[in-house]
């Protein structure tokens, strides 16, 4: 059951990846290609973690990737409200 549920997780971040992109393609705003990237790693996560098995969570590399995931959008988010006021 928490494969099951790890690759409708994967599938959902799959989808938001996919409408960002779509966003970025007609508006070319950089924060939904930041955000399209962002998603699009967080499926590549949870499908590595479903696809080598929930229980080995202790591996660094599915955390750095969610960090380097959480850390675009928190730069997105700096890029697009903070950087282009100046």
């Amino acid at each position: 059951m928490q494969m099951f549920m790890l690759g409708m997780i994967s599938m959902g971040f799959a989808v938001a990846a996919l409408f960002f992109l779509r966003f970025w393609r007609s508006s070319r705003d950089r924060l939904f290609l930041y955000f399209a990237v962002a998603f699009g790693l967080e499926a590549a996560n949870r499908a590595a973690y479903a696809w080598n098995g929930a229980h080995s969570e202790e591996v660094t590399l599915y955390f750095s990737l969610r960090l380097l995931a959480f850390s675009l959008i928190l730069w997105a988010i700096i890029d697009k409200n903070w950087i282009r006021r100046r």
